[in-house]
């Protein structure tokens, strides 16, 4: 009886591990993929809608994919990182032959789910994972580059988005998605240099490139181009030209996320937006006041 109470725990544990694994808590990040339906004005639209969660979903298997190949990659060295050597695999809590199989049956449901929308949708889908391949295996070593890689692939979610109901969007969002994502990526690069101080380069090669005076000063230049970008957004939409009132929560939020990666001990992005309830609260009531504005 003992046995099968043990083997039992010994499962839950091992699905805990592999969702951990998988970063769902991360798929915040693919809401990218809803920019087009929200801006698009389709938002009442079903078949937009439909169209849209799939490809969203389709995001999520891929991204994780991802996750779990750079997990692969970076085994040993997150072993040495203080909070990354608690990973499923850094740990030893998931054998790395078990991880390779997830990624692959991750990245074939993925592009299995996108073929039901639009190709296009699934030749989005291919480049993401190139790109971050190139990433895994050459790029992350190249300074800018490396954080550029990540912009990319936020661009390459809000792309699917609009593919994914057919759809152009405003140059100004696309330019906004590139200036906010090398933002983040700058911040979490100094928060990597902060924590671990002369053993970053152990566990990041790159971060010995960088410096936190020259990041603080690139974050800088990309916090004012977003902030810039989306002002010129909203006042350019001629069909909604209340969207300029939208630009008050984009900077407070963009000011309030500065200060806490200047000021606390945290620096991973998703991390930040979930634990802080003015950032949450300042995000509802930013999508709330768009419908509004878009719908009515």
């Amino acid at each position: 009886m003992n046995n099968i109470v043990s083997s039992e725990k010994e499962k839950k544990a091992s699905i805990k591990e592999y969702i951990k694994l998988m970063r769902s808590k991360h798929y915040i990040k693919n809401l990218f993929v809803l920019a087009a339906l929200i801006f698009s004005n389709k938002i009442i639209d079903i078949n937009s809608i439909y169209n849209t969660l799939i490809a969203f979903v389709s995001f999520c298997f891929i991204s994780s994919s991802v996750y779990v190949l750079n997990d692969i990659v970076d085994m040993e060295k997150d072993k040495l990182h203080p909070k990354k050597c608690n990973r499923p695999l850094a740990s030893g809590k998931i054998h790395k032959n078990n991880a390779i199989v997830l990624v692959i049956f991750l990245t074939i449901l993925s592009l299995g789910l996108s073929l039901f929308v639009r190709r296009e949708l699934t030749f989005i889908l291919i480049l993401y994972l190139s790109n971050n391949l190139l990433y895994s295996f050459k790029i992350k070593n190249i300074i800018l580059l490396d954080v550029f890689s990540i912009a990319i692939g936020f661009i390459l979610r809000v792309c699917a988005g609009s593919v994914s109901i057919d759809v152009k969007l405003s140059s100004w969002i696309i330019l906004c998605t590139f200036f906010l994502s090398i933002y983040l990526g700058f911040g979490k690069r100094k928060k990597e240099i902060f924590t671990l101080k002369k053993t970053a380069s152990d566990h990041r090669k790159i971060l010995k490139e960088y410096s936190e005076p020259v990041l603080n000063q690139m974050m800088i230049v990309a916090l004012s181009s977003t902030i810039v970008c989306y002002a010129l957004y909203s006042t350019s939409n001629v069909n909604n030209p209340d969207m300029i009132y939208t630009t008050i929560f984009v900077v407070y939020g963009l000011l309030r996320y500065h200060f806490i990666i200047n000021t606390s001990e945290e620096g991973n992005p998703t991390d930040i937006i979930l634990k802080d309830k003015s950032l949450k609260l300042n995000v509802l009531i930013w999508a709330i006041v768009c419908l509004i504005i878009l719908l009515y």
